[in-house]
């Protein structure tokens, strides 16, 4: 059964959250820079504590390059890792990073969870729906939502049935 809050983070200057709540039913998703996704991150976890779930996009800094915005993925990770263990959160093993595909973004528009011009915010809702997949929540109405759409499976992500 899915947590009654669900916050989900793709890490960034500017860091984009997702929240699922009252069991699956509504829905919001934004951008922040760190002074702001602190207070955020912060205020929901002290709201829902045990009875919420957080998850994060993983970040690989990358061997031998130089990662002068590494900081900019590595502290909001942190603060949602804090904010969590104070709270006692339940921490969601993190997602690894995916390119979005064109079907994630007609997902995410037909159940409602597109954020227009807002790539982090989108992120992390792709990264929500994600999780809910995998987890085997996927909301009731928006299972049905998307088992509607022409060659989408809903309990996968972004894979699509084979036409003849």
């Amino acid at each position: 059964m899915i947590h009654p809050m669900v916050m989900w983070m793709d890490p960034g200057l500017d860091s984009g959250l997702a929240w699922l709540w009252d069991t699956g039913t509504r829905f919001a998703a934004n951008e922040f820079r760190l002074p702001e996704l602190v207070g955020q991150i912060e205020n929901t976890c002290a709201r829902y504590g045990p009875l919420m779930a957080c998850g994060y996009e993983r970040y690989f800094p990358i061997p031998g390059k130089p990662q002068t915005n590494a900081s900019d993925a590595i502290e909001p990770i942190g603060v949602l890792k804090s904010a969590a263990i104070r709270y006692g959160c339940h921490m969601l093993k993190p997602a690894e990073p995916c390119t979005p595909k064109t079907e994630d973004r007609l997902q995410l528009e037909a159940i409602g969870w597109w954020v227009p011009g807002k790539d982090d915010a989108q992120s992390a809702a792709n990264q929500m729906l994600r999780y809910c997949r995998r987890s085997g929540n996927l909301p009731p109405h928006v299972a049905a939502v998307l088992s509607a759409l022409p060659g989408t499976i809903p309990g996968r992500t972004g894979r699509r049935t084979k036409r003849s």
